[in-house]
């Protein structure tokens, strides 16, 4: 049945959009770009992460991590909780991730599922597990927020993280194996 409340399914009330077609998928052209914009933008971190500068020290992040990253406290940052909370599913389950690998050790980044109500990319220095672990949100639009090691709270997330992503690699090595998942 549909009415002015919009369309009832097995109980529960589904509003449609109002508005021409064309503005819906405008809507739709905005949401693509914001997110093709925030996934280049986790990749391109990923990348300045595993490649600095040779003159610098290794603990120092590149002008264009430095110019995009802002802190953040843990406890503020609800996106990156969810982005924490689901990277070890996607990557067990066979979401989209990859790695780089250069001077600065092996860096992961992982999107949110496509298509998806979230909209997180999670990039973490993942071999050795130190420095930023940086999380790309569509509002945030060319700028990210940095998990450091700073409270209490943030060093047992990032723990809880890391031992999450391991746990998420195996399982995908598993499924993988079993013929669940195709290869890499």
């Amino acid at each position: 049945m549909v009415g002015p409340e919009g369309v009832k399914l097995a109980g529960w009330s589904v509003l449609l959009p109002d508005g021409p077609p064309e503005a819906i998928m405008g809507d739709v052209d905005r949401w693509r770009a914001a997110e093709r914009r925030r996934r280049g933008l986790a990749e391109r971190l990923a990348w300045d992460l595993a490649h600095p500068n040779p003159d610098a020290s290794r603990s120092a992040l590149g002008d264009f991590v430095a110019a995009t990253a802002m802190r953040v406290r843990w406890a503020s940052a609800i996106d990156a909780h969810t982005a924490f909370d689901h990277a070890s599913r996607v990557i067990a389950l066979g979401g989209e991730f990859g790695r780089v690998e250069g001077r600065g050790g092996v860096i992961v980044y992982v999107h949110c599922l496509e298509g998806g109500v979230d909209d997180w990319s999670l990039v973490v220095p993942y071999e050795p597990f130190i420095g930023p672990v940086l999380v790309c949100v569509d509002d945030l639009d060319d700028h990210c927020m940095w998990i450091s090691e700073d409270d209490p709270q943030a060093r047992e997330a990032l723990e809880r993280l890391r031992t999450e992503m391991e746990l998420a690699f195996a399982t995908r090595a598993t499924l993988i194996a079993n013929g669940s998942l195709p290869p890499d």
